[in-house]
């Protein structure tokens, strides 16, 4: 009986053949395995819904933008147009005609299982499936997710879920770009989503706030005692006083009395194993890394089988049995020698197949990693070190309170400090001595004002902004609304945000500046061209969506209603556009400056992504300065000066390159033949 594995990318053939089949041969697009089993592979996507406006040209750019929008059931499929792509798919569904057994071996989710359903539904083959889950790339996790395969048939629902979000996405998304780019006139292309235009809004949402915040001044009372401990007075929250009301107070205390000191040991369990967009969030905060660096540098670790999958939501690992063994592995690790002589066991809680779907956290695999070097090193440490400390004892702070009355006003002041290192050793830190707890109230001195200010919330960073997309709950007001996107886990997928955040970037709508996350004008314009409440801004919408996705997976919503619902969304989407769309400033061209005069037709000539061309073009004028006109000899890019000197006859001494070294010569600009030569 003859068995084929598809895999996602010829990386993970390789090791699977290796792993199941104790090795293999290379073949064209596969490879053999000893035992005969076939393994081949995917680069990704190699097939996709077709373009709207192969089904309808009126769906497309070209189309006229009133017929809009369109809306379909089970969009077509199509190979990506790429001869590669091409060549590889024919070769996957030349194997799966002849296999008896055909493997899923995908990544274990969503967008992996949809990555494979798509060529075989395509294919029209009809095999039996089995499914490998695979969580670790180490020899003994993929032939444990190879003896743990099941029948391909519980995973429909997951691939459904994966054809609606794909259809879904492309409906939503290409009806609102292009209506609203072309009946804005607009010059560059307005794209929305209804995952990145409700990110979008929070960044504009969160800059507006700041530019508008005016500060507010406020007082309040205060005196130290001998150890720099400070004692305030106690105002309820948000109370904010005016420097003459603090001074009334100040004022009036003149008698301290019923003075109180209480202290509490608290207990600190280690930090919860990493979840993808929680890797990310650290990382950002303590390396400046962006989302995708993370996401690439872990994909990476993972590929070199030292950790587990990253595209992951959960900060739990199903069960412990395996965790002894994988211990002894690191036994030259000397922390790991420590947990293992002091017979600690991982935090209990951290432990929970209920909280494990799709995928257990981040933690390090039982291949010991070696020879890593940069940001990998930086990053293993990281998710090592996070791993290690689920097995240390608690942590332990004591924290003490003072308290004492003047009159009617009480003052207060607090003291946390570390009287047990526990896990935390494993991060550098020390114990603290306590001093507030020996204090008594003739070691507190004269009251005095403080001047406070209010301050405006922070710019987002990418770590803060994947916090909001992750716990988008808290800017809905409805219960019920809340506790749906607190299920699906906010809005995107941890597997998403970070492409979503850079599809953003890309787009112009925000920038980057020193690790803060900015909207653009035309991102901010784009966002203030609907009212509040379009569709598309909320994330009550991607939510509901993700909601509905995930009762596809589990077969508890039928594709019919989803699709009720989802031909809804877009036409109300369609609605809300054509009512409020607007011309928008920063998306008008900009005016395009004349660098120089054509020497041929005398029109003006503009530089563009290739070189300086004369606009006299479409009368048939040729004339252009290639930016890689001497790449050849050695000089990557003509200037803007060089251009204009050249277009006006003048002779340029440039720097040229060759294997012997640098040299300098004189050329000129030939404007019967368009190139550049040398003046001699």
């Amino acid at each position: 009986m003859s068995h084929l594995f598809v895999c996602e990318k010829p990386s993970v053939a390789s090791d699977l053949a290796t792993a199941i089949s104790g090795g293999y041969e290379k073949a064209q697009g596969y490879l053999i395995g000893k035992d005969g089993k076939i393994f081949t592979y995917a680069f990704g996507h190699l097939v996709s819904c077709v373009s709207p406006e192969t089904i309808n040209e009126d769906w497309g750019w070209r189309g006229n933008v009133h017929k809009l929008p369109f809306f379909k059931k089970d969009i077509p499929l199509a190979v990506i147009d790429n001869p590669g792509v091409k060549k590889q798919y024919n070769v996957v569904v030349s194997l799966m005609k002849k296999a008896d057994l055909i493997y899923i071996a995908t990544d274990a989710g969503r967008e992996g299982e949809h990555i494979f359903r798509k060529i075989y539904d395509l294919s029209g083959v009809k095999k039996p499936l089995k499914r490998l889950w695979i969580q670790d790339m180490t020899q003994e996790g993929l032939q444990k997710a190879f003896h743990n395969a099941k029948d391909g048939a519980e995973y429909e629902g997951l691939a459904m879920a994966g054809k609606l979000r794909e259809e879904s996405d492309l409906m939503i998304g290409m009806n609102a770009t292009m209506m609203v780019t072309k009946l804005s006139k607009s010059s560059k292309v307005l794209s929305l989503g209804r995952v990145q235009t409700p990110t979008l809004a929070m960044v504009v949402s969160r800059d507006k706030t700041i530019e508008n915040f005016s500060k507010v001044v406020h007082y309040t009372i205060a005196a130290m005692d001998k150890n720099d401990e400070k004692y305030e007075l106690v105002l309820d929250k948000d109370t904010h006083l005016p420097k003459g009301e603090a001074q009334i107070i100040l004022d009036s205390c003149s008698n301290r009395t019923n003075f109180s000191i209480t202290s509490n040991l608290k207990d600190e369990k280690p930090q919860k194993l990493f979840s993808l967009t929680e890797l990310q969030k650290h990382m950002n905060k303590k390396y400046k890394w962006g989302a995708e660096h993370t996401l690439n540098m872990t994909q990476k670790l993972y590929e070199k089988k030292v950790v587990t999958y990253p595209r992951t939501n959960s900060q739990y690992i199903a069960n412990g049995s395996e965790l002894p063994a994988l211990l002894q592995k690191h036994r030259g690790n000397e922390i790991v020698d420590t947990i293992v002589s002091e017979g600690y066991e991982m935090e209990a809680s951290f432990i929970n197949p209920a909280k494990v779907t799709d995928h257990e956290a981040i933690i390090i695999t039982s291949k010991v990693a070696e020879n890593l070097a940069g940001d990998e090193a930086i990053l293993y440490d990281v998710i090592q070190t996070r791993f290690l400390a689920a097995f240390y004892p608690y942590a332990q702070k004591e924290e003490t309170v003072a308290i004492f009355k003047d009159g009617e006003h009480t003052f207060k002041a607090k003291e946390s400090v570390l009287v047990k290192l526990g896990w935390k050793a494993l991060y550098g830190e020390t114990l603290q001595e306590a001093s507030l707890k020996h204090t008594d109230l003739s070691d507190v001195g004269e009251y005095m004002l403080v001047e406070k200010e209010t301050k405006p919330p922070q710019r987002y960073t990418e770590g803060t902004l994947l916090n909001d997309m992750e716990h988008a709950a808290k800017f809905l007001e409805g219960t019920a609304d809340k506790q749906v996107i607190r299920t699906v886990e906010g809005i995107g997928t941890s597997a998403t945000r970070a492409a979503i955040i850079e599809k953003l970037v890309e787009r112009g709508f925000i920038e980057k500046k020193k690790n803060q996350i900015i909207s653009t004008p035309l991102g901010r314009e784009l966002i203030g061209m609907m009212p509040a409440d379009f569709s598309l801004y909320s994330v009550q919408l991607t939510a509901f969506f993700e909601s509905m996705l995930a009762q596809i997976e589990q077969n508890e919503l039928s594709p019919t209603v989803f699709y009720e619902e989802l031909e809804g969304l877009v036409q109300q989407t369609a609605r809300e556009i054509k009512g409020n769309v607007k011309t928008l400033a920063s998306a008008k061209p900009a005016t395009k400056a004349v660098i120089a005069e054509c020497p041929k037709c005398k029109k003006p000539i503009y530089e563009n992504g290739k070189g300086y061309s004369c606009s006299g073009y479409k009368e048939g004028c040729k004339i252009t300065v290639w930016k890689n006109g001497l790449a050849k000899l050695g000089k990557s890019n003509i200037t803007k000066n060089e251009a204009i000197k050249l277009l006006s006859g003048k002779v340029v001494k440039v720097t040229l390159k060759s294997k012997r070294g640098s040299w300098k010569a004189e050329v000129k600009h030939n404007i019967e033949n368009n190139w550049i030569e040398f003046a001699e």
